[in-house]
């Protein structure tokens, strides 16, 4: 009997589907959870964790150089984050997926970042926060090492509302409070 013609191509395609990373489905912390924490090397090769932070309220941005959305994000990050919050204690982690240093150096540069740049050697890190399976991702952890949201894409008015409700610049409104935010309340 002769094997049906697609078999081959099915067995491929679960290959593939194994070296992919993990879904929210498998994620170690959901919205609400207080983020476990987690070391990589910056892009000078230092080490850096995410609990040196405790204290801020922490935007964590997973990117990779090649991808467009994360490209367009960079400069609100900048400027509109970073450089608009930080002296309300808002810091901003961008951590680069499995690229080469001599790669993401040149992209720093030339987006004129000066926020902290990670670098994750594989999907380990990422695969812990809910929802992630694309980039870009942006999660916000409070000062209390709560993860307060985690979405993929950038959903600029919702992170900047969410960032003006936690350093108090915002009364809290139902308008702008996520499902995510409400259940942290309740944890």
């Amino acid at each position: 009997m002769r094997p049906h013609p697609l078999l081959p191509l099915l067995a491929i395609i679960l290959c593939l589907g194994s070296l992919l990373p993990g879904t929210a489905v498998f994620a170690s912390n959901y919205v609400g959870d207080v983020m476990d924490d987690f070391t990589l090397l910056d892009v000078n090769g230092a080490p850096v964790s995410l609990y040196d932070f405790a204290g801020d309220i922490i935007v964590v941005n997973f990117f990779a150089t090649w991808c467009p959305g994360c490209n367009e994000e960079a400069q609100s990050l900048e400027h509109e984050i970073w450089r608009a919050y930080r002296e309300h204690g808002v810091t901003v982690l961008a951590i680069d997926l499995q690229e080469q240093v001599a790669t993401v150096l040149p992209w720093i540069a030339a987006q004129g970042i000066t926020y902290r740049v990670l670098m994750a050697p594989n999907w380990t890190v990422f695969t812990r926060f809910p929802y992630a399976g694309g980039l870009p991702y942006n999660a916000i952890i409070d000062r209390d090492m709560v993860l307060r949201y985690g979405h993929v894409f950038y959903e600029r008015e919702v992170i900047l509302g969410l960032l003006d409700e936690l350093v108090g610049l915002a009364p809290v409104t139902t308008e702008t409070t996520t499902w995510g935010s409400v259940q942290a309340l309740f944890r």
